[in-house]
């Protein structure tokens, strides 16, 4: 496996209260600069990344609401794969007191609410799905996924997930880490994470994932294949990593 992208959870792995580390940001420019890509996976609604990221053109792309927006920061471009939370559903979870945060597709509560969440989308009869990330709840169409939003914009840069390696800590990331060729889950997040991910990074927050992208990148790294079968696409440098980009997300 040659690889060309690295796929990143944001909160609890490369970010902590909502900030990015810096060392994490100087080691995604080192990664730039090899002509790897970097793609932001993460539940965080759009609005509220906008008001966190003082620098989102240092990702190639953003896979926010857990999977539902693609948005190219470099031109501004955006793709919404899911559809805006029915209004029936938001009015009756307002009804019953249920406190809530909603994005352009996702619905997010704290994940005590699980219970009556579930209630209302059965009452309702509405095809829609609950995602746990630690102790929030996030609500989203059916078939939208961290996994499925990185598919797409893999898919957009013409890239492969045989080329990439997904980092991440917690319920919402199992998916993610298993469709890539190689899932590593961070050492202090989620137990089930641990277990089923290809590789588990020891360390003690962001630090440790900057620590690991740059010895990723300093020794050009030949992965081994973390599952049979998998094949691999085979991009070099920094010029065929902005021109896979600007083919399909021209700057303007």
């Amino acid at each position: 496996m040659k690889l060309h992208v690295f796929a990143l959870d944001y909160d609890g792995t490369i970010a902590s209260d909502g900030v990015l580390d810096p060392e994490v940001r100087d080691a995604i420019e080192q990664a730039h600069s090899q002509g790897i890509m970097v793609v932001l996976v993460t539940g965080r609604i759009r609005a509220d990344l906008q008001r966190l990221l003082n620098e989102p053109w240092i990702f190639d792309v953003i896979v926010a609401e857990n999977g539902a927006i693609l948005h190219f920061p470099h031109s501004g471009r955006s793709i919404l794969l899911g559809q805006s939370p029915p209004q029936t559903f938001t009015t009756e979870l307002r009804c019953r007191d249920i406190p809530f945060f909603a994005g352009e597709c996702v619905v997010e509560m704290d994940a005590q609410y699980a219970a009556a969440t579930l209630s209302v989308i059965h009452d309702l009869e509405l095809p829609l799905v609950l995602a746990f990330n630690r102790s929030r709840l996030m609500v989203l169409p059916q078939a939208i996924r961290k996994a499925t939003g990185l598919r797409e914009a893999l898919r957009t840069l013409r890239l492969s997930e045989h080329n990439t390696v997904a980092v991440g800590d917690a319920e919402n990331d199992h998916e993610l880490l298993a469709i890539c060729e190689l899932g590593v889950a961070v050492d202090w997040g989620s137990d089930a994470l641990k277990a089923m991910a290809d590789e588990v990074l020891e360390g003690e927050g962001p630090q440790a994932v900057a620590g690991f992208i740059r010895r990723t990148v300093q020794e050009d790294r030949r992965l081994a294949p973390s599952r049979i079968g998998k094949g691999c696409l085979h991009l070099e440098g920094d010029t065929q990593r902005r021109r896979c980009v600007d083919a399909l997300d021209p700057r303007p």
